[in-house]
């Protein structure tokens, strides 16, 4: 295989080991997770089945396996010729969706209307 890495603002709940997936079918996995000292944005290193050539506008995104489950990374392919080289990013990403975040959001939004 080889080596990706894609940035995110959070990457909450995404651990070593964790799927990276395209249309649900694992094609690699999470090997380290770390800080960029400079941006302070979560730095997440993959690996990719060598097989699997991802376009450079593919994006990557932090999905849920279930409401309680763990976490895995979904890749939707872009459409470009050019394929992300080994040691290469993942520039568009998408961060976890907080649960309690969207909870409270309800709640508070309910609360509003009621008044």
């Amino acid at each position: 295989g080889y080596s990706v890495i894609a940035k995110f603002t959070s990457a909450d709940g995404v651990a070593e080991g964790a799927d990276v997936r395209i249309s649900g079918i694992p094609v690699g996995t999470v090997t380290s997770l770390g800080l960029d000292p400079k941006t302070y944005l979560a730095e997440v290193r993959l690996t990719l089945d060598a097989a699997t050539q991802i376009p450079v506008d593919s994006s990557i995104a932090v999905r849920s396996e279930s409401l309680l489950g763990g976490r895995y990374l979904a890749i939707e392919p872009g459409a470009e010729d050019k394929m992300i080289a080994a040691g290469g990013e993942i520039k568009f990403t998408q961060p976890a969706v907080s649960l309690e975040d969207l909870i409270g959001k309800l709640i508070f939004t309910n609360n509003q209307d009621k008044k």
